[in-house]
């Protein structure tokens, strides 16, 4: 049984790409025949000067026989391959629509342009024949223009086409993404106090702390401070969608620093991040799902504890953060088990995933692996470096 196409995205209506490509066929047309009439008003060796309407005419015929079969074969098959493509949305949202399309298509469009440059340019010429023999005006010279010519300026227009096409895509693809990264955002927002306070680990931190105010008065201030800067930054994080890595960074060694309170020995935290990186641009508690996630299914559940670090570093032009803890556990508790059913603590670590796709797109990833000769669990988020030059806010 066939499946059911989804629907086209809407800058590949038939109305919209046509009226697209018909003005820029337009623009195309005046600039060449301006540029073929400057250099002929600029050759002093010519005894004969065709003129201005002479090259519109010319430009006009191959523009609109171009137009007709370029643009009509480039629209035909987009659509086409947009039609054979069950999981169509998703490739769209990730590659965009050329690039998401079947390799057959995207051979059957080079094949395409190629037969139909050469049939359009003799069309053209033909066309052109036979309009200024029709019109018997003294401003129209009857000259027979070379096909090589016209063959040249319905490639050059046929790329120029293609080129305009495919950086219409992406900007399309683009705003796409920015939509959905702030769906996202507004998602996370409204869930974000109920989520990423764990209503029992404040229950613990503030038990904690009331037994701590008797027995040792400077390590409840401690305590206070950090939960206060851990209240701050959550909410700052709540307005904003990114903010710089230090920032984000605060986040966690508030958190972290209540954890080892309540854990005491058993939580041994380590933090690195370098200085040069501390101004980059982040996507606002990222990190958050992540040290969560290694506390509550890694080391809260072991006996002995262990170690958690986050670290940052610069790889190849990408940001790296890294997020380690002891232990392997069982693969039902696991971060790759909550990646891949869509669970986890915090706003789920699916929003993690689905964050870096909306704003990096294959630009980013998230990667989880475990290392049973160190007894180490990692999770490593890969995303482009980008200095902090201003904050998004959602």
């Amino acid at each position: 049984m066939p499946h059911l196409a989804a629907p086209y995205p809407p800058h590949l209506s038939r109305r919209r790409v046509m009226l697209r490509l018909a003005l820029l066929n337009q623009v195309l047309v005046f600039v060449g025949a301006l540029s073929m009439h400057a250099t002929e008003a600029m050759d002093n060796k010519l005894t004969q000067i065709l003129g201005l309407p002479y090259y519109l005419i010319w430009m006009q015929c191959i523009g609109m026989t171009a137009l007709l079969l370029n643009g009509s074969g480039l629209l035909m098959l987009s659509r086409r391959g947009w039609r054979q493509m069950p999981d169509a949305p998703e490739r769209y949202a990730r590659l965009g629509l050329y690039r998401g399309l079947p390799t057959a298509i995207r051979w059957q469009m080079v094949c395409m342009s190629v037969l139909s440059t050469f049939a359009s340019s003799w069309l053209a010429q033909q066309g052109f024949i036979w309009l200024i023999h029709i019109i018997h005006s003294p401003g129209l010279p009857q000259v027979e223009p070379p096909y090589a010519i016209a063959l040249f300026n319905t490639t050059y227009g046929t790329i120029a086409v293609y080129v305009f096409e495919y950086l219409q895509d992406r900007t399309a693809l683009s705003q796409m993404r920015e939509r959905m990264a702030q769906k996202l955002s507004d998602q996370a927002r409204l869930n974000l106090l109920r989520s990423q306070l764990d209503p029992h680990m404040l229950f613990n931190t503030l038990s904690n702390l009331y037994e701590l105010i008797d027995e040792s008065p400077t390590q409840a201030r401690a305590m206070l401070a950090h939960l206060i800067g851990f209240l701050r930054s959550t909410l700052a994080g709540s307005r904003v969608t990114q903010h710089s890595l230090a920032d984000e960074f605060k986040l966690a060694g508030d958190y972290l620093a209540l954890m080892q309170i309540r854990m005491g020995e058993r939580l041994q935290v380590t933090l690195r991040l370098p200085p040069d990186l501390a101004h980059m641009n982040v996507p606002a508690m990222l990190l958050q799902p992540l040290v969560e996630n290694a506390i509550k299914h890694g080391l809260e559940q072991r006996k002995d504890g262990g170690q958690l670090c986050v670290s940052a570093e610069l790889f190849e032009g990408n940001l790296m953060l890294i997020v380690s803890n002891s232990g392997i556990g069982d693969k039902r508790d696991s971060a790759m088990y909550a990646l891949t059913h869509h669970q986890g603590s915090g706003f789920g670590l699916h929003y993690v995933r689905d964050r870096l796709q909306a704003l990096y797109g294959d630009a980013a990833s998230i990667d989880f692996s475990q290392h049973h000769e160190q007894n180490q669990t990692l999770v490593t988020l890969r995303m482009p470096a980008q200095p902090t030059s201003y904050t998004l806010t959602a």
